[in-house]
């Protein structure tokens, strides 16, 4: 539905310019441990990496080697009518030439899921991150060092979802409710007016068509209310955001799945004369077209909340990523991403590319190597916000 498809896509668009992105088409195995009723499985990525750009910066450019660390803890107790979720996830980052730039991020999930019947179930989850945002990206994009220091926030919430209706025949209807409150923690002179509470309202009504296709509409209401005026516009931008999209969901054997939708998001503002529609459309295919080969396509168009210029974000973003098996243990993977950036009521646009490519090596079902170069640009009309940078990245997954 439309909350889970627009983390996708925050996701996607915040790793454009994280400065090191790692690329793993196959997870590892972790072996599950039984404590109490709970099976539990955890894993660690570890990463040593250098970059001539850490910060994306435009005139002032910083190298460095740095490390990242990024453990991970799930614990599940399911049943035939129910199945209770807990999960830790850590992100943890050192640069060797940048010590007040280390930071260690947190999140916690817990979700509860209750087997109403054979065509219902309802979940109830909650979730905290006490995060952290690179220099050089989101709000401190630009600033060439001007500032020290990663963009810290919290982030906390909770979410309620009902689904009715058969997976594999007829229709079916779901429902979603997501309450998040954001508040930023550092930086005030930035980040005054940012904090807000969000209440996203969602639904998608589809139709199973057959075993392999789906026929859905989605239907969402996202109300924004920020804390204070954002100081660079002298006033609250508190907004609504209402969306409807219509598309089809099929899994063709193994040669091809994917969700396709296209449709329209108004965003309009409380306290600005600001009303405006934004072509919208979501689409994530998996292709493979040898036992060897597997292609994803993920493209997505949408409004973002806007990020320290303009009143929102209107960010358009097509990646492919390739991965070839060479063997058992040795593969290949490549990647494209390419997008630009519309910023509302400013004069300031951007295109961004990054192109990546690596080999991984698996040692064992639980443990793989990964050696990966990436290769990141972003053109603006603005010159403060124009980069590149080169990575190169060892990462090493295990699941414990």
């Amino acid at each position: 539905m439309y909350n889970k498809t627009n983390n996708k896509a925050l996701l996607a668009f915040s790793m454009v310019f994280s400065g090191f992105v790692s690329v793993t088409a196959d997870a590892i195995e972790a072996r599950p441990h039984k404590v109490g009723n709970f099976d539990v499985t955890a894993s660690i990525n570890n990463a040593l990496g250098y970059s001539d750009n850490a910060f994306s910066g435009s005139t002032v450019e910083e190298s460095t080697a740095f490390f990242r660390f990024e453990p991970l803890v799930q614990a599940i107790n399911e049943t035939a009518k129910r199945r209770i979720t807990l999960e830790y996830e850590g992100d943890g980052n050192l640069f060797f030439d940048n010590s007040g730039d280390n930071f260690l991020s947190t999140k916690l999930h817990a979700e509860y899921l209750a087997k109403v019947n054979a065509t219902s179930e309802f979940g109830l989850g909650v979730n905290f991150e006490d995060g952290n945002n690179i220099r050089g990206t989101d709000i401190l994009e630009g600033t060439n060092g001007i500032v020290d220091g990663p963009t810290e926030f919290t982030r906390q919430g909770f979410s309620a979802d009902y689904r009715l209706g058969s997976e594999t025949v007829g229709p079916s209807l779901e429902l979603g409710y997501e309450y998040t409150d954001l508040e930023f923690d550092n930086f005030p002179e930035i980040n005054f007016g940012r904090d807000y509470e969000l209440n996203l309202f969602s639904a998608r009504l589809a139709y199973q068509y057959s075993v392999a296709t789906q026929l859905f509409v989605d239907f969402a209401y996202a109300d924004f209310d920020y804390s204070d005026p954002f100081a660079l516009v002298g006033t609250e931008l508190d907004n609504s955001e209402s969306s409807a999209l219509a598309g089809v969901k099929w899994r063709f054997s193994r040669l091809t799945s994917g969700e396709v939708s296209l449709g329209v998001t108004k965003k309009d503002f409380d306290n600005i004369n600001v009303d405006e529609s934004v072509a919208t459309w979501n689409a994530q295919i998996e292709w493979s077209p040898s036992s060897r080969d597997s292609v994803i396509i993920e493209s997505f168009s949408k409004p973002l909340e806007q990020a320290g210029t303009g009143l929102f974000q209107e960010v358009k973003q097509v990646s492919v990523s390739w991965e070839h098996s060479l063997s058992q243990r040795w593969g290949l993977t490549t990647s494209l991403t390419t997008g630009s950036v519309d910023f509302e009521s400013v004069t300031r646009d951007d295109d961004f590319d990054q192109l990546g490519f690596g080999v991984k090596y698996r040692t064992s079902k639980s443990a793989e190597w990964n050696l990966r170069y990436e290769y990141q640009d972003k053109d603006s009309n603005l010159a403060q916000f124009d980069f590149d940078s080169n990575t190169i990245l060892l990462s090493f997954e295990i699941g414990l």
